[in-house]
């Protein structure tokens, strides 16, 4: 897997003018690194279902009625987000029609909405013996059971699919999803390379066989599965993006740039690309570019932390504090535990004058240095409270 050095949550041992009055404390150092996840099509396919009014010949026109009344106030709930009133109205719907299988996946897909994974999966079920070749219906139970954790299942259900419809691509990246998840690499390559056989032109198919490879570090493989993904479809940026990271980790930087630069022209609001961008602009030291990249790509995804780290550096560096709190605490809401972005907020909050919160901060990176047995970061945390005139006493 790649790792960038922005999420290392450092900017080396530089000291910046970052305190209100004299003071002035390092940026924590790069000591805990944080990976990004790959890029990849590791993404579970929910559905959605169509609970359009339609005839159903057993029906007197007196119960048609009913129905197409009950489905009209039901989608009025569902776009008021009102989903356990239209479950209600829903069931009601299937005492009238109790063979309409749209019906029954309807309520699945609205509990799934809710998180309500677990009741999701009896009408689902439902829906499934009703219509047992509508593969809809058994994505949407496969997605219960993966949000469930019910990996067997979910397994069961996604090789169902791939028997009654080889074809099905999404299938098989949900099954090979699963079993990078459960870390069973071996049996993730398998079922890709069984969609790069069945597909042999599906992009996607390319692109979770690439993905698998950076997983296990090798990179070489991963290029060549992203340069097939990208020869399949260069139309989007995800193949890109993918091909980019292999060859930065092979050392490639101005290959992967190019790459980058054409997924970001393909879409603009990648956010990995926009942040790889950064990335390797910081490597040659255009430092302007780079946070330009970072910004955006922020913008475009405010949960990417790393591109989260690397602008809250910025901006603590840059005297920028209050954006720099915001970034922060955004990481921190990811990585609680992560003592370089707590001695960074507490440098950005005692700068902005809030210092009872500073202290606090500085405290909690210190009991997490100290935690990890990271003496040299306890010492310096120790030195700047002295300096700030304050203690692990004062803030217990």
């Amino acid at each position: 897997m790649v790792t960038f050095r922005w999420f290392a949550l450092g900017l080396s041992s530089a000291v910046f003018g970052v305190m209100a009055s004299s003071a002035a404390a390092a940026i924590a150092p790069a000591n805990a690194v944080i990976e990004t996840a790959t890029s990849g099509p590791l993404v579970f396919r929910l559905p959605r279902v169509d609970l359009a009014q339609s005839r159903n010949s057993n029906l007197s026109d007196a119960q048609q009625e009913a129905l197409d009344d009950l489905l009209t106030e039901g989608q009025d709930k569902v776009e008021a987000e009102d989903y356990d009133a239209a479950i209600a109205l829903y069931r009601e719907a299937t005492r009238i029609d109790p063979r309409n299988a749209r019906l029954y996946s309807g309520i699945g897909y609205l509990y799934v909405q809710q998180g309500e994974y677990a009741a999701a999966v009896e009408p689902y079920q439902q829906a499934i013996a009703l219509e047992p070749n509508n593969m809809p219906f058994r994505y949407g139970l496969a997605y219960a059971y993966v949000q469930l954790a019910d990996y067997e299942n979910a397994i069961a259900i996604y090789e169902e699919i791939t028997t009654l419809a080889p074809s099905e691509a999404d299938a098989y990246l949900g099954l090979g999803n699963i079993f990078i998840t459960l870390e069973d690499y071996d049996a993730a390559l398998s079922t890709y390379e069984r969609l790069a056989s069945r597909a042999p032109g599906n992009a996607s198919a390319y692109e979770a066989l690439g993905t698998l490879y950076l997983i296990r570090e090798d990179y070489v493989a991963a290029q060549s599965a992203f340069e097939r993904a990208v020869r399949a479809d260069g139309r989007r940026s995800e193949p890109h993006v993918g091909l980019a990271e292999t060859q930065i980790a092979l050392g490639n930087s101005r290959a992967a740039f190019e790459n980058l630069e054409t997924a970001v022209r393909l879409d603009r609001n990648n956010a990995q690309a926009n942040f790889l961008l950064g990335e390797l602009s910081m490597e040659i030291g255009d430092e302007t570019a780079a946070y330009t990249y970072y910004r955006r790509a922020v913008d475009a995804n405010p949960d990417l932390i790393p591109a989260q780290a690397a602008v809250g550096a910025f901006h603590l560096r840059e005297g920028v504090y209050l954006q720099a709190i915001r970034a922060y605490r955004q990481v921190l809401r990811a990585f609680p535990n992560n003592p370089g972005a707590h001695y960074n907020l507490g440098l950005a909050l005692w700068a902005e004058g809030l210092e009872k919160q500073a202290i606090s901060s500085i405290n909690l990176a210190r009991r997490l240095y100290e935690a990890n047995e990271d003496f040299d970061s306890v010492e310096r945390v120790d030195e700047l409270l002295e300096l700030w005139n304050a203690s692990e006493v004062e803030t217990p």
